[in-house]
């Protein structure tokens, strides 16, 4: 916040407020969006302890899938919604300008003609995957250059990694009893009670 409020340009002028505030939103979104990814990634680790078992094993191959496999597995946006801006035909599909039109993004990620067994969580299925960008949609479709999908995916990712790998190897925690079940009808998603650890230790002989 400081940078943006205190920026100057080549000339010495500072940012407008509208950019200011715009550069703000662009980094407290993906901050927001990835603690929900985090989230269940911490579940997953929760539901599956077997997983949490190979993670141990430090396979940065395993750990990648894991990952991916939160990703599509947990709805972090059930669907994603967008009116139509001018009259086309898709697929002998007519689409009126003003129809709001609405991507199965969690129908697509556990979509049985794609994916083996889709309702199991099981990260080994991305140890074959080719990276179809239609099929594995859990933060848009496409190519970022071209597409609707997110340009911030590979750093998602890569945080989720990193918060795995604290999870797994740098402290110990106890998860109470509590509301995990995920409502389909809120947008974000999120589990009811949040994600509540307790007892949290930090394994400092871990390096």
């Amino acid at each position: 916040m400081y940078e943006m409020a205190f920026y100057k340009d080549e000339i010495g002028q500072p940012l407008s407020s509208l950019i200011a505030a715009i550069e703000l939103i662009n980094v407290l979104r993906p901050i927001i969006a990835i603690s929900t990814f985090i989230t269940f990634a911490a579940l997953a680790l929760h539901n599956y302890p077997i997983c949490k078992e190979k993670l141990f094993e430090n396979d940065d191959a395993y750990l990648d899938m894991f990952v991916q496999e939160v990703r599509r597995f947990y709805p972090f946006a059930p669907l994603l919604g967008a009116r139509v801006k001018n009259n086309f035909i898709w697929n002998n599909c007519n689409f009126e300008e003003g129809t709001l039109v609405l991507l199965d993004v969690y129908g697509i990620n556990h979509d049985p003609t794609l994916w083996d067994k889709p309702n199991d969580f099981h990260p080994e299925r991305f140890k074959q995957w080719k990276g179809n960008l239609f099929d594995f949609i859990p933060q848009g479709g496409g190519a970022p250059e071209t597409g609707h999908r997110c340009p911030g995916e590979g750093i998602t990712i890569e945080v989720i990694k990193a918060s795995v790998q604290f999870l797994v190897h740098h402290i110990t925690y106890q998860v109470p009893k509590q509301n995990l079940h995920i409502p389909m009808d809120r947008m974000p998603t999120f589990p009811e009670s949040g994600f509540i650890i307790e007892n949290v230790k930090g394994e400092t002989s871990i390096t």
